[in-house]
């Protein structure tokens, strides 16, 4: 079905971008899909077209996006087997493996979790598009772990806004290098795009405000087996705030530092598997239907296990 929404600027929003506003008020739509409806015309200002996401709006503008339906899937259902640890009428909770990606690109077109969800399951929303059918969040291709997958629109709007409300509450473990000073704490730093490599993510002044908690679980080998709840969704957040601190994550070749680098037991243990030791271990959040609190825990590769077991 397409989506139609209609709204009055008030004086709070005077002189914000355009997109900035709609992903405010467009549930379920990521900016960079509000954007990209801009950019085709789906989006009126005072009826005439706006198609500059950057335009900024004015107190008692009337804005109107009228976002078509989503256009049939091109994405090849695949037999490929998933741990699904839950599913309803409304969702799905997955734990995915590492080295799997979410959904296809303009160069990975097979092997992808949606593949995957296209073959298990015979109903998942639209809302996320064409290449992402029921996704509602991510995990990197590298990092395994639990996810939701949204089985119609409704449950795909209101699981996104239980995100956007920090309704959701996630709970992540790492083996990192080192041991950090502090049993607990906190890690805030602004992140944004690496300014020469656009595959990166960095620590930048004027990034997107960016929060982690920590708690010190165990160590071993070298490292030490945190447990990470994001406050904030940043791309590559823990992995970028974790560096940050002096403790990357073992196996991450990308987010790694001089002194860890190709070193120590643990960096040895990791060069043999394709994944960084990031899992997803545990997702909370209300129900999109019932509104009931539900948890759901995804146990570790058994590779990570393995070295948690020799952690004490």
């Amino acid at each position: 079905m397409s989506q139609s929404i209609q709204f009055i600027v008030t004086e709070s929003d005077a002189g914000v971008r355009i997109d900035k506003v709609l992903a405010g008020v467009a549930d379920g739509f990521s900016r960079s899909r509000i954007q990209a409806l801009i950019q085709d015309g789906a989006v009126m200002r005072n009826g005439a077209v706006c198609s500059k996401p950057r335009e900024t709006v004015a107190p008692g503008d009337c804005i109107t996006l009228s976002a078509p339906p989503p256009a049939p899937s091109t994405v090849e259902p695949e037999p490929v087997d998933l741990d699904i640890l839950y599913q309803d009428s409304d969702i799905a909770v997955i734990n995915k493996p590492w080295g799997m990606s979410v959904h296809p690109t303009n160069h990975l077109k097979t092997g992808t979790l949606v593949n995957a969800l296209l073959y298990c399951l015979s109903d998942l929303s639209g809302i996320g598009g064409v290449l992402r059918p029921g996704i509602v969040h991510r995990l990197d291709r590298v990092t395994s772990g639990v996810i939701i997958i949204a089985k119609h629109d409704e449950a795909h709007r209101r699981l996104s806004a239980s995100f956007k409300a920090r309704e959701t509450k996630k709970a992540y473990w790492a083996i990192v290098h080192g041991r950090p000073a502090k049993e607990e704490g906190e890690i805030e730093a602004a992140i944004g795009r690496h300014p020469t490599d656009r595959k990166r993510m960095t620590i930048l002044p004027d990034g997107r405000p960016s929060i982690t908690r920590f708690r010190f679980r165990g160590e071993g080998l070298g490292g030490s087996w945190l447990e990470l709840y994001p406050v904030t969704g940043r791309t590559h957040q823990i992995r970028v705030h974790l560096k940050h601190i002096g403790h990357p994550i073992a196996g991450d070749a990308v987010y790694t530092t001089k002194k860890y680098s190709g070193r120590g037991e643990m960096e040895r243990i990791f060069t043999d598997h394709a994944m960084i030791a990031l899992h997803a271990r545990s997702i909370r959040f209300p129900h999109p239907i019932s509104g009931k609190e539900v948890e759901f825990q995804a146990p570790p590769p058994n590779a990570m296990q393995s070295i948690l077991e020799r952690m004490k």
